[in-house]
């Protein structure tokens, strides 16, 4: 059993590290994303400030909750921001907007009042936040499966799938999580419940990485593949080799054969 939960446990901070493989998609077209997508990009980058301000906070403080609330906030705001620009409905960017301002109060006093921004990871803010996104995902896939005969060939559809990946499920981590730390339970036990519970979550958070790593792969590199090498591998650098034959110097194994035959 205890092999099991340590096998857990590692899975759970190696997938932990999965912004970093979106960051670096997002990386070699930092200048060709486009302005809809603008917000995720800024996503990603917070995500990657986040895991590594994570891993501090383990080794340093021994406290991470309030990254949770931070990157609640973060994600609901920019995500939401990115709808804003997918959608043309008035209606609809007028109930973001109504729906962000709702956020930011419940978000306030979740890390203020209810569960602090130190001390419990913020269920009430994750789930309200939960719900805008993944309403937004629904509608958003709705209307692009009206409009789009090839899916997979649409940034934004992958954006929508990842969205509702993670974010469907999310809010159960978190009032688990919250049930855990506040059950009694001795430190070694909270620890081991703590692992089993957030699993499917540090899963689903990798496939949505991984999701928003495809997605930014649709737009073009910064730079062709080949001019990415490091000046000296450039091929027009690689010089083929001298050799002499009877006294007079040749280059390259097909001038050696044209002076042979001659």
């Amino acid at each position: 059993m205890n092999i099991w939960l340590e096998a857990i446990h590692l899975l759970n901070r190696v997938l932990e590290a999965a912004p970093m493989l979106p960051f670096i998609s997002l990386w070699l077209r930092r200048s060709t994303v486009t302005y809809k997508f603008r917000p995720v990009a800024y996503y990603i980058e917070f995500e990657f400030v986040f895991y590594i301000l994570d891993v501090v906070s383990r080794a340093i403080f021994r406290n991470n909750v309030y990254i949770f609330h931070l990157s609640t906030a973060v994600a609901v705001a920019l995500l939401s921001a990115t709808y804003y620009r997918l959608f043309l409905s008035s209606r609809i960017k007028n109930y973001i907007k109504i729906s962000l301002v709702v956020f930011v109060f419940i978000a306030f006093f979740d890390a203020a009042f209810l569960n602090g921004l130190f001390t419990d990871v913020n269920s009430y803010s994750q789930a309200f936040g939960s719900i805008i996104l993944v309403s937004l995902a629904l509608l958003h896939i709705m209307r692009v499966s009206r409009t789009s005969l090839y899916l997979e060939s649409q940034p934004d559809f992958f954006f929508s799938i990842a969205v509702l990946v993670y974010f469907s499920y999310t809010i159960v981590t978190y009032v688990a999580t919250n049930i855990i730390y506040n059950s009694g339970y001795d430190v070694a036990t909270t620890v081991r419940l703590d692992d089993i519970v957030s699993s499917p979550d540090t899963i689903l958070f990798a496939i949505q990485m991984g999701l928003f790593a495809w997605m930014f792969s649709f737009f073009p590199l910064d730079i062709a593949p080949l001019r990415a090498l490091p000046y000296w591998l450039h091929y027009s650098q690689w010089h083929p080799r001298t050799y002499k034959l009877l006294g007079q110097k040749t280059i390259g194994v097909g001038h050696l054969t044209t002076t042979a035959e001659n």
